[in-house]
């Protein structure tokens, strides 16, 4: 099974294929198969996905996933929690049931801002859903190669209603570290496809030329970079400061940590290949939702991407992507070759958090109408 590129953290996979095809494969004919392997670039993400091919090792048949979700949770957990178990199903048939072909590689936009004129933006944006009902806005000016649209294969509505049910069995779970950190990271799923959402919102506002809506949207969508920071720094699993700490720490010597430090920083940003105007082809491959690059990196460089949209605006000139790759490029050396300390324990209730975020973001918004 492959999985994951880069250790990227997105709730994605397709349960169902899992609990079929190793048995399949096995009794095929002419089949040589002697045992199933993993072969992912990293693992630290989607616990239930490596749990349930885990699994498969033992079985010699088909499993009833409906059956394996209502237990696994109650393994999870340690209790038996109604509410939790109806959310974890609408999870398996929506996030866990990504049938259209499309491998994952995260391409959220606050991971992986798009380095094109945003006039040229294109392709149709799956949104948010509204009354149950999919609908989809459109940017198309032209097609380019440059920017990837951000994968997104479920109804958000229905993961919204996930997350509520996770948050009322929150009384019952808090204690558990695992349910903590299910419900940080179902929390960030929704709140990033959200933030797609308010940055196509951005482009729209700029590709109809209008300032105010620009600003009011673009500020908006940073607000909501710096709160999911403040969510993702609730749990250890979600921390840039471990990953820098353990690069260090396998230094021998003040300069090798320097440079370790360097290459760890190097690899969750910008690979380094990139010229003052031009950015390095694996750009954000391996990026993280970690608490510390957010706030630190990435809603930074997100702010320059949309004062370039103001000052064009402003000026009644074209995008100007020279510039805007510069001030990105430089930004992303100057962070690679800084040496700030962050947290090596979380801080802050994950479930008062996640509330606080569900109610500011999604309970009174238009995509819950």
């Amino acid at each position: 099974m492959l999985h994951n590129f880069a250790a990227n953290i997105e709730m994605y996979g397709i349960l169902d294929a899992i609990a079929s095809g190793p048995i399949k494969a096995r009794i095929s004919i002419n089949s040589t198969m002697v045992g199933v392997g993993m072969s992912m670039e990293g693992i630290e993400q989607n616990p239930i996905v490596y749990d349930l091919m885990s699994e498969m090792a033992f079985q010699h048949n088909k499993i009833d996933v409906k059956v394996w979700v209502d237990l696994y949770s109650t393994r999870r957990y340690g209790q038996s929690v109604p509410l939790i178990q109806k959310g974890w199903n609408i999870l398996y048939h929506t996030i866990y049931n990504c049938t259209d072909g499309a491998y994952d590689k995260n391409r959220d936009v606050i991971v992986s801002i798009p380095d094109v004129d945003p006039s040229l933006i294109s392709g149709q944006q799956n949104g948010f859903l509204k009354y149950g009902k999919p609908y989809t806005k459109t940017f198309i000016r032209e097609i380019t190669d440059s920017f990837e649209q951000p994968h997104l294969w479920y109804p958000t509505s229905e993961v919204i209603h996930a997350l509520e049910l996770f948050l009322c069995s929150g009384d019952e779970l808090s204690r558990s570290n695992t349910y903590r950190y299910d419900i940080v990271d179902l929390t960030r799923q929704v709140l990033a496809k959200y933030a797609n959402q308010l940055f196509f919102e951005v482009i729209e506002a700029y590709q109809s030329r209008d300032l105010n809506q620009v600003t009011l949207l673009s500020q908006k969508f940073l607000n909501l970079v710096n709160d999911l920071d403040t969510l993702l720094a609730t749990h250890d699993g979600f921390l840039l400061g471990p990953w820098l700490e353990s690069a260090k720490q396998l230094a021998q010597n003040q300069e090798q940590q320097k440079q370790y430090e360097w290459n760890a920083r190097t690899q969750i940003t910008m690979w380094y290949d990139n010229t003052e105007l031009e950015a390095s082809l694996l750009r954000d491959y391996g990026n993280k939702y970690w608490s510390g690059l957010l706030r630190d990196y990435y809603g930074p460089r997100a702010a320059i991407y949309f004062k370039q949209l103001r000052e064009s605006l402003e000026n009644g000139e074209d995008f100007n992507l020279k510039e805007w790759r510069r001030e990105w490029i430089k930004l992303t050396n100057d962070w690679q070759n800084s040496t700030n300390i962050f947290p090596l324990k979380s801080r802050g209730d994950a479930l008062n958090t996640s509330r606080w975020l569900f109610n500011k973001y999604l309970r009174t918004s238009t995509i819950l109408a």
